[in-house]
């Protein structure tokens, strides 16, 4: 979950990098060809059986399930009664109107199923999605305070706005578990062991780093500012890694009271291939791999959208 992302920031990016490349040539896409139409309808209508057999007891995910299917029901009766597939750039009207009516849910999942008719976008994206991370490890020490702080301000402004000195915005904290060494989120108030806590309240480090820049020289160098800041160096390293990197950072506070566990690892198992998710609540959930994939004597003769049947 958050130890993955969040020490993975220039893999993360790449991967969203590549939907949203993909996601960008499809709405540039003038005229639909009608294979391409019937492809998307047809993944999209026979996936909603998925949907309905989900199984949680968790309220949160109950809730959400629930707004997911009944935007897609009302979308699928959009697109078969007033949407014109003929019209130019149909799929980025698509999504505009996606944006302006339903739920994040509901557009995330429609525009994966905007990308099946198109392997020929998506695949070549798979090669820029892997990330030499020790290429970007190094800090540009002769950097200024004020590159810093600006880089900081820029990418982070919604993080400078936290107050960390309430207890809702510093509720949790991240272990590893002893027994299965996996990680684990804990009410710091509430439980033993945050002496324990892993490096991955990037909010809250943001936040002190800022704070601490607005008292030093704007023209110190990095390498003068981390001298007597050491403890911030994982932070700093961050900041120039955002700079050059857009979507590496989780923008929201992992250690806040309306944290949501579940939505990174979703993140993370979707990109590792994982394709039908079971929730059992807001931290943790079933995933299946490869249902209903053809076995080895079918290879020959197979429909390529298997994962919808």
């Amino acid at each position: 979950m958050a130890p993955f992302i969040v020490n993975h920031p220039t893999l993360l990016n790449n991967w969203i990098s590549a939907r949203e490349i993909a996601l960008k040539k499809i709405r540039e896409i003038k005229k639909i060809p009608k294979k391409d139409q019937n492809i998307f309808l047809e993944c999209l209508k026979k996936s909603i059986k998925n949907i309905t057999s989900w199984n949680t007891e968790s309220e949160y995910q109950i809730n959400k399930i629930k707004s997911l299917l009944k935007d897609l029901n009302e979308f699928i009766i959009y697109l078969d009664n007033n949407f014109n597939f003929e019209q130019d750039y149909a799929f980025n009207e698509l999504y505009l109107h996606l944006e302006k009516k339903y739920c994040e849910e509901c557009i995330e999942y429609v525009v994966s199923m905007m990308m099946e008719p198109y392997d020929d976008i998506v695949l070549p994206l798979i090669k820029e999605m892997s990330s030499e991370e020790e290429k970007y490890f190094n800090i540009p020490t002769e950097r200024t305070v004020e590159d810093l702080k600006l880089i900081l301000e820029k990418k982070y402004p919604d993080i400078l706005t936290i107050d960390f000195t309430k207890d809702e915005n510093n509720l949790n904290f991240w272990f590893i578990s002893k027994n299965k060494e996996e990680p684990r989120l804990a009410n710091r108030f509430d439980e033993m062991g945050a002496e324990l806590e892993q490096p991955l309240a990037i909010a809250r480090d943001i936040k002190r780093l800022h704070d601490l820049l607005l008292k030093v020289n704007n023209n110190w160098t990095i390498a003068k500012f981390l001298s007597t800041n050491n403890e911030l160096r994982h932070i700093v390293r961050r900041a120039f890694i955002v700079e050059k990197f857009p979507y590496s950072e989780i923008q929201d506070n992992t250690i806040g009271k309306t944290i949501v566990p579940i939505d990174m690892l979703r993140l993370k198992l979707s990109f590792f291939g994982a394709l039908k998710f079971d929730p059992r609540s807001d931290k943790w959930l079933r995933i299946c791999m490869f249902q209903g994939a053809p076995l080895p004597d079918q290879l020959k003769n197979y429909d390529e959208h298997w994962v919808y049947n």
